[in-house]
């Protein structure tokens, strides 16, 4: 049988960490808890192996960012995810410029969690196996579709087409194209949650209030927010090259790119599949 990722939850809310837990033990993950920093390093220290650390980023004792510097010191291949529930897009920025994988915003929606840790295993198995990886090109694995928008629809529109229904995969950003499908922009629910914020200083939004109340948006067009996309990958690129970028980029997703037109999007889950099937 396979062995599920193994993962370790740190956090001083100990009902919060055990209903974690519960949840990611009922889709097959082999989970641990702890309730504080000094805890988490003892575990990785002299406990089992953790594939993925999920840890909060302000305990008492020792906080989260300096637990995550020891757990990296003393075992380097295991990937943190910080967790945050005081709105701070500063403090989640800095702990993944100190060695995190990502971070996530309490309250979360557990699909992101569930996502963002197979994410980090993922990555992670790329880095150990290089040697598994095929010499094959972007063009010959399937291209998934992705969401479209233009830059003149409102952030309203771009919060129903991110919204996500019961059994569909997780949507984190969308794709802003022009009247001739040229890639100019990606929207993200991080983005749009942060222009709600700016508008309602003082209250800690979050993606589930804006899927509820999206008249918390300001009215503004999607083509005012948007983030440039400076990376895509072409039909001929070496599924190495690109995985490379996206580990760099700590992207799941990329946008593929011909003579100027967007033409889907390759998962970074879709080329382990392929390197998996490859290997066997």
């Amino acid at each position: 049988m396979k062995q599920g990722i193994r993962v370790l939850l740190a956090d001083d809310e100990k009902e919060f960490v055990l209903n974690v837990a519960a949840i990611l033990k009922g889709r097959g993950f082999d989970v641990s808890t702890v309730f504080d920093g000094y805890e988490a390093v003892r575990a990785v220290k002299f406990g089992q192996v953790f594939d993925v650390v999920v840890m909060d980023l302000r305990m008492p004792g020792m906080d989260g960012l300096t637990a995550m510097k020891e757990i990296k010191r003393v075992s380097p291949d295991t990937q943190v995810i910080m967790l945050t529930g005081h709105g701070s897009l500063s403090t989640g920025i800095q702990a993944i410029r100190e060695g995190a994988y990502d971070y996530l915003m309490k309250p979360y929606d557990m699909e992101d969690l569930v996502e963002k840790i197979k994410e980090a295993h993922e990555t992670e198995a790329i880095r150990r196996h290089p040697v598994l990886w095929p010499r094959k090109l972007v063009g010959q694995i399937a291209l998934c579709p992705f969401r479209r928008l233009r830059p003149q629809d409102t952030l309203f529109t771009a919060v129903k087409m991110m919204s996500r229904a019961p059994g569909e995969e997780v949507v984190e950003e969308a794709y802003v194209l022009d009247e001739g499908d040229r890639l100019r922009g990606v929207v993200t629910k991080r983005a749009l949650v942060e222009e709600a914020r700016k508008t309602f200083t003082g209250r800690s939004l979050t993606w589930q209030d804006l899927q509820g109340n999206p008249e918390l948006l300001p009215k503004k067009t999607v083509a005012e927010v948007m983030q440039r996309y400076w990376f895509a990958a072409a039909p001929n690129a070496y599924l190495t090259d690109v995985a490379n970028q996206m580990i760099v980029h700590n992207v799941r997703f990329m946008p593929v790119v011909r003579a100027g037109r967007m033409l889907g999007v390759i998962r970074l889950q879709d080329i382990l599949q392929y390197v998996e099937e490859e290997a066997e």
